[in-house]
């Protein structure tokens, strides 16, 4: 049976109706847009900087230097503790308060970027890479579940979340374009500092502008659950980035196997619990399953076009990092018209219908992609394609998946949405680094050049990319049908 999605709660009123009258339904009060603005200027810092060093690596390697497994850790260290702790997060937001839990990500993820910005070895910032990444997992589950909060009015909460997912989408895609033009015009060390004084100013602007929200009573933090289910997350993320070393790595493999059994054995830790730390009642509602799995393909698709984009500006054309920053930015542009535009288009399609879209203009970027063009604005065009389809996919799965989850358990909930999210990521770079890397190899065993090798492997990553799109659109036409507004839509 379609599940039909339930409508924001709706706060308590404080006036009482007069004897022997009948309440009238009280609509939510609305909450000033300050809340939204801090923990929005957060989650782009926190988007941003899953990207922001993928151009910088040539100069952090010869700076440091690094050698090419210091450079990929690099990126995955940052990676693994966000994916793996996204759960926890959440929980610990549910159980000690929504703004103390962002302030104290918020407050590490500021010093860890302080860190990598001064670190003299790889190993100090690959140590602050992971620090950013704990910060990040806090300050992003904390994140939305304040939205969700904060925003029960049903207007502002379609507004609130469509400008935190379309924040998500821009910081990443940006995140390569402000990373070009730092190492360009500056240093790559300053594609961290820069985070410590905006950190600061929404630390002190939090203080302010987030409401003390009250925290959940009785309840714990599970700690074994939760140790358990990190520890299969954190095996799940190092066995797909290990994944891009070859499908014959067997450390990845082995990270998989492990990452299964944890995860299994958790869910029998969880099953019948009253107050579970891995909200599986979620799970068995159709439409949120469905935006669970719709986030998982749609990050994946983001995080693979930026980077065998990067690849192919600078590989294939040798294109400088500020080249290759500005080269990218049409993506980032489409994606910012497109989160404008995705409120009229789910109130025009329905969540489904917009999601299907996304997945659609996915498809077609990708596929032409995969074709191999050599014209770098042609290329160009096509990102931007695939940036316009990434907030239509976006904003209808958060909206989605978060109408499914009550006040209480805002934190779990946003949190298993945000772990799916960034699964996808680590699956995006493991699959598409995969599929990038044995092309390019079998190229230049052949005798083909790099450049030429590599333009087969980004052609490769992109036919991958297009078969998750394809995916995409199959999970869209199946949400349309969960949807009660995508019904209403077509009628």
């Amino acid at each position: 049976m379609n599940q039909r999605t339930p409508a924001p709660p709706t706060l308590p009123s404080d006036v009482a109706p007069a004897p022997g009258a009948t309440a009238a339904p009280v609509a939510p009060a609305k909450a000033p847009w300050t809340a939204l603005v801090v923990v929005g200027v957060a989650q782009l810092m926190v988007m941003l900087d899953s990207t922001v060093v993928n151009v910088a690596l040539p100069s952090i390697g010869a700076d440091l230097p690094a050698d090419r497994t210091a450079l990929q850790w690099t990126i995955s260290a940052y990676l693994l503790p966000f994916g793996s702790l996204l759960l926890f997060g959440g929980r610990v937001s549910d159980v000690h308060g929504r703004r103390r839990a962002f302030l104290a990500g918020l407050a590490l993820f500021t010093a860890a970027s302080a860190l990598c910005g001064v670190a003299g070895g790889p190993e100090l910032l690959i140590g602050g890479r992971a620090a950013q990444g704990v910060g990040a997992a806090l300050l992003s589950a904390a994140a939305l579940s304040i939205v969700l909060e904060v925003y029960r009015d049903e207007e502002q909460r379609r507004i609130a979340l469509t400008a935190w997912s379309g924040l998500g989408v821009i910081g990443a895609t940006i995140g390569v374009v402000l990373g070009g033009l730092v190492v360009t015009a500056v240093d790559w060390r300053w594609a961290f500092l820069v985070n410590v004084p905006v950190g600061v100013a929404a630390f002190a602007a939090a203080l302010r502008a987030v409401p003390s929200l009250r925290a959940a009573s009785g309840r714990r933090l599970r700690l074994p659950s939760a140790a358990v289910a990190t520890a299969g997350l954190a095996a799940l993320s190092f066995g797909l980035i290990r994944l891009h070393e070859g499908l014959g790595d067997r450390a990845a493999w082995t990270g998989l196997a492990a990452a299964a059994a944890l995860l299994a054995l958790v869910t029998s830790m969880e099953l019948g619990q009253d107050d579970p730390l891995l909200p599986l009642h979620l799970l068995r509602r159709p439409a949120y399953r469905l935006a669970c799995a719709g986030l998982l393909l749609v990050a994946a698709v983001m995080i693979g076009s930026s980077f065998l984009a990067a690849q192919y500006f600078q590989e294939v054309h040798r294109m400088s990092a500020f080249a290759t920053g500005l080269s990218l930015l049409p993506m980032g542009l489409a994606a910012l018209a497109a989160a404008a535009a995705a409120p009229a288009l789910i109130g025009a399609l329905g969540p489904g219908g917009t999601y299907a879209l996304g997945a659609v203009l996915h498809l077609l970027g990708a596929g032409l992609l995969a074709t191999g063009p050599d014209s770098v604005p042609l290329t160009i065009a096509a990102l931007a394609v695939v940036g316009a389809g990434l907030p239509a996919c976006f904003v209808p799965l958060f909206g989605v998946g978060a109408a499914h989850v009550s006040a209480a358990e805002s934190g779990v909930g946003s949190g298993l949405l945000n772990t799916f999210n960034e699964s996808g990521v680590a699956l995006g770079i493991a699959v598409i680094g995969t599929v990038l890397a044995t092309t390019a190899d079998g190229r230049l065993d052949r005798g083909a050049s790099v450049p030429d090798a590599t333009a087969s492997g980004v052609a490769g990553g992109f036919l991958a990319l297009a078969v998750c799109s394809a995916a995409g659109l199959a999970l869209a036409l199946a949400l349309r049908r969960a949807t009660p507004a995508d019904r209403r839509a077509a009628a």
